[in-house]
Parts: C-alpha cells; structure tokens; sequence
C-alpha cells in the first residue's frame, strides 16, 4: 500500500524551519490568522524582529500576508505551511471519503436489491418477484448465506478497512509531526 504523499521541503523552507521562533509563529498561525501586533504579544518579541521572522517564512511560501485593504494586515498559513504541520490531513480526507463512499454504495444497494431481491426458501408472495439469475457472475453476486448478497459483504469490509486506514494514518500523522518538531527543536 503506498504511503501518503511526500512533502518535499526546499531550502529555503528549511532555512525557515531552522528557527524556534518561526516554528512557534507557525504553530500560532495554525490557531488562527492573526496581525503583527498580536504575534508580537503572545510571543513577547518586538515587532521588528517578528516582521523578519514573518518575511522568512513568506519567502519559504510558508506564510500568507493577507491585505484586505483596512487597517490591519494579518498573517496566516499557505497550503504549503498547512501540509508541513498536517501531513496527515490529505491522507486522512482520501481514506475517509473512500469509507462514506463506500459505505453509501452499500446501503444504496441494500435498498434496491431488498426490493427486488428474494432469499432463498422465501415464499413466493407475488409481490417481489424476480427471474433467477441468468449467469454465474449474476449468481455469485446475487446468492447469500442467510440471506445477506456476497456484494453487501464486500462493500461493508471495504468500507472497515477504509476506515481502519484512516485511523493508522491519522496515527502515523500525528507521530510523524511530532517526530518532525522534535528535530527541528534540536537542530
């Protein structure tokens, strides 16, 4: 099974990454957007150094300047910085739509071939009539132990391992970022 996608880092993004104070202004960035002033006080530095620090980190692609044109100018993450905090975010919504997905197809074919499906031994009412099915494919698909198709068994452990692939990568994720800001406050 291949992995999530990489994220490549160039130089200048490691350059960025390479100081504390950027990596905390990117982790504050990661609550919410917020201007100079504010990063300047909740991280207690001036704002002449904070401005560097932000043009850094705009230079990786790391940082938005965001300029609605109003008195404030905010700061907030690019895609790029999003990634580099949440790698496992792209994973986690691929393998989670894959599960509703699946499990919507299931239920959608529960409904119709429980109105045109009739198990084996039921008694014929004449109401939910159906032929026989007409190859082996059909009858593969079509026959049950119990009653369930083999098809409604296939989806529903589809839609479980999607969803128990989700929960590694969001796992994975997660250690992995740590993994990663444990190195950069070591280097």
């Amino acid at each position: 099974m291949p992995g999530p996608p990489k994220i490549t880092l160039d130089q200048e993004s490691f350059k960025a990454l390479a100081s504390e104070v950027r990596v905390e202004v990117l982790k504050r960035l990661d609550e919410r957007r917020a201007t100079v002033t504010d990063l300047s006080n909740l991280l207690r530095l001036s704002k002449p150094t904070l401005l560097e620090h932000l043009e850094k980190l705009q230079t990786a692609g790391l940082v938005k300047r965001i300029d609605e044109g109003r008195k404030w100018i905010y700061y907030e993450l690019s895609d790029k910085g999003r990634k580099i905090l949440h790698p496992e975010r792209a994973s986690i919504v691929v393998s989670l739509s894959s599960a509703i997905a699946l499990a919507a197809i299931g239920v959608l074919y529960l409904i119709f071939a429980g109105t045109s499906y009739q198990a084996p031994g039921a008694a014929f009412d004449g109401r939910n009539a159906t032929s026989a099915p007409s190859s082996p494919v059909e009858n593969f698909w079509t026959s049950s132990a119990g009653g369930v198709p083999v098809l409604s068994i296939l989806l529903l452990v589809l839609s479980v391992a999607c969803v128990g692939i989700f929960l590694y990568l969001r796992w994975w994720g997660r250690r992995r970022r740590e993994e990663l800001f444990a190195e950069l406050g070591s280097a």
